[in-house]
């Protein structure tokens, strides 16, 4: 299995825009919901999206209550605000951590702290998918798969995922772990473009082609020539502005 996540501020051009300009990419969701953000993201990373799912963060804390909390090993010390209780503060001690719902949504969430700032966030929240992987194959929720999945989906989960497609993915990753997941990694530099300086982050070209054929590659589809990838990921915006330092992320659009 491959992972792969795009930072929140990753400058492209949305699925529905006719005029060539570029925007961040989770302005996608604001301006279109769940189709705007399907089309885009296949858009950015020439690979068809056959299924998604939509989580709030009720749906994300009642997954990890529902399958007994994660297991996380925290990179530092610090706290965040709780999302149930804003006066209340949750503390994060460098090691090993049980976590229960709304704890990880906290671990999750926490950007300001992070001497990487968006990026280190990216990488917590790689931590939590891999750890929610782990812990969905322990025998107790495996054989409780169905309920966990009604008990959610009926509130906070927005999916064309059925129940009987999950079941047969269950059995197919049956044994697999979050260590056996491969990240692929977007580049790109910092960009701030405009009169007030609005910070975008920026991919690089190269290792952008080079993850799209990756993708397509697992996928089984037919790898692009860099003509057609070059013509794709980079239509002029007539926009100028300033670049810092290179980054990496794998960072999902959202919070």
């Amino acid at each position: 299995m491959k992972m792969v996540s795009i930072p929140r501020d990753t400058r492209v051009q949305l699925a529905s825009d006719t005029t060539g300009s570029k925007e961040k990419i989770n302005a996608a969701f604001a301006k279109g919901g769940k189709d705007e953000t399907i089309e885009t993201v296949e858009q950015f990373l020439h690979i068809p999206i056959d299924k998604y799912a939509t989580v709030d963060f009720d749906g994300f804390k009642d997954v990890i209550d529902e399958v007994g909390g994660i297991d996380i090993d925290v990179p530092f010390d610090f706290n965040e605000k709780s999302d149930v209780k804003k006066s209340k503060k949750i503390y994060f001690k460098k090691g090993n951590m049980h976590l229960n719902g709304e704890e990880a949504l906290a671990y999750a969430r926490m950007r300001k702290q992070d001497p990487r700032g968006d990026f280190g966030r990216n990488d917590r929240q790689k931590q939590i998918l891999r750890a929610m992987i782990d812990q969905m194959a322990k025998p107790n929720n495996i054989a409780n798969v169905d309920n966990i999945a009604k008990e959610v989906s009926d509130h906070h989960i927005t999916t064309n995922f059925r129940i009987t497609e999950g079941l047969a993915l269950q059995q197919i990753y049956s044994g697999f772990k979050g260590d056996d997941t491969e990240t692929l990694s977007i580049k790109g530099s910092d960009l701030y473009l405009g009169p007030n300086r609005t910070y975008y982050f920026e991919p690089d070209p190269t290792n952008l082609a080079n993850v799209q054929n990756e993708l397509r590659t697992h996928l089984k589809l037919p790898a692009e020539s860099s003509t057609e990838t070059d013509s794709q990921t980079n239509p002029s915006s007539g926009e100028t502005g300033t670049s810092d330092t290179p980054n990496s992320s794998t960072s999902t659009p959202g919070q």
